[in-house]
């Protein structure tokens, strides 16, 4: 049951702070490639960024989930990882096909976030070293790193909430809001079970690995 329960909290959605929520609106271009529909009625700034952003972050996310299907020791964590990796995978898809339709580029210039803190995404060293783990030595720090992970994705998810404008990019959000901090529920409550500790900080406190 916790299993299941755990693919429900990741399945829940299909679907760092944004970077400014400009003063100007803009109403979508048309269909999106794909055949993802677009995002309909106007967005800003804060949503064009609030997807550049999240882009990436989930595609990480994926990537380091992936890595339990062979690594892991425990059957739960596996699953939790194969359903994040899915659906998060399904996330992009939807976001990239609203920027398109927005004939927005699906990424910002470079340094485009550095006054806001840069890209809220896991570093390269800490993957690295995360891959090269296996069995409970793994589990242990994936599901930390993902926990600091998905606790980005809360911090951007509420902003785009505060600053965006479109309404299905704001609900997309919101369920993302949920979704993490259910993940985030459920990982720390594994992690108690096997006497391990989790991270200090919270959903929304910004907290990195």
């Amino acid at each position: 049951m916790r299993c299941l329960a755990l693919v429900l909290a990741v399945a829940g959605v299909l679907g760092t702070s944004a970077c400014g929520a400009g003063a100007v609106s803009h109403r979508h271009a048309g269909p999106a490639a794909g055949g993802t529909a677009p995002a309909a009625g106007p967005f800003n700034a804060a949503d064009v960024m609030f997807l550049q952003m999240m882009i990436p972050h989930d595609r990480q996310g994926a990537e380091l989930a992936t890595l339990a299907e062979t690594r892991s020791a425990r059957e739960r964590v596996r699953t939790l990882a194969a359903a994040i990796a899915a659906t998060q995978g399904d996330e992009v898809r939807i976001m990239a096909g609203w920027l398109r339709a927005w004939r927005q580029p699906p990424e910002a210039e470079p340094h485009a976030h550095d006054a806001h803190g840069g890209l809220h995404a896991t570093s390269p060293e800490e993957a690295v070293a995360l891959a090269e783990l296996h069995g409970a030595a793994f589990d242990t720090r994936f599901l930390n790193v993902l926990i600091a992970h998905q606790h980005n994705a809360v911090d951007m998810a509420r902003t785009e909430v505060r600053t965006g404008r479109n309404p299905q990019v704001m609900e997309l959000a919101r369920r993302i809001d949920r979704s993490r901090s259910e993940q985030i529920r459920q990982m720390l409550t594994e992690l108690s079970s096997w006497g391990v500790p989790g991270p200090a900080k919270g959903p929304g406190s910004g907290g990195r690995p």
